[in-house]
């Protein structure tokens, strides 16, 4: 129903986020690795997944295009609803889902919240058979290629605010010489756009 949503980060909950979008606050569930980048107050942009029952209303939110469409393909598994996708998100980067589908990682699967031996077996198995079939999916989570900047969390959250390419590189590596690399993604971020506002 929505593709995206920007707008300003008014709280942070323990699984979500409530994101105010012109007056109007949306209740966003995201996983661990988003909620931690995302600053109060600051605007952020979304990518969105609406799970819709007789019941039930639900919005997901996610910063990259590969996690969301991770999370949509984890709903097609049998067993797998948006808590237990979001969990997996929460635990797993789409690299490390990947690498722990390819190298048949039972162990990966079952530390993730929700999820026991046989639901990580129906996982692999299943998600094997979906990559022989979806050449987009199979470049998703194929081999993993090394780490580029791109790749970057912090950089990731940042061209989420606005920033481009160039601009998140400079402050994020700006934000890691003041905090140091074992900082949190989510104090990385506030400190970059506290020296971008400097400049």
């Amino acid at each position: 129903m929505f593709a995206f949503l920007r707008g300003t980060v008014a709280r942070k909950g323990a699984t979500h986020i409530e994101l105010d979008v012109n007056g109007v606050g949306y209740f966003v569930f995201v996983p661990d690795r988003v909620h931690r980048k995302l600053v109060t107050d600051a605007t952020a942009t979304l990518l969105t997944y609406c799970h819709i029952r007789e019941d039930v209303f639900s919005i997901f939110g996610f910063l990259r295009e590969d996690d969301k469409a991770l999370f949509t393909t984890l709903l097609s598994i049998s067993g797998v609803g948006p808590k237990v996708a979001l969990s997996v998100l929460s635990a797993m980067s789409v690299q490390d889902f990947g690498r722990a589908v390819l190298e048949n990682d039972l162990n990966a699967f079952t530390k993730v919240s929700g999820i026991g031996k046989k639901g990580a077996q129906r996982i692999i198995l299943e998600m094997k058979a979906k990559l022989k079939q979806d050449a987009d999916l199979n470049a998703i989570l194929g081999e993993p290629e090394e780490a580029t900047p791109d790749s970057d969390d912090v950089i990731a959250a940042l061209c989420s605010l606005g920033c481009t390419l160039g601009e998140a590189k400079k402050a994020a590596t700006a934000a890691r010489k003041k905090l140091g690399e074992g900082a949190r993604d989510e104090d990385l971020v506030r400190a970059a756009l506290q020296s971008m506002a400097k400049v």
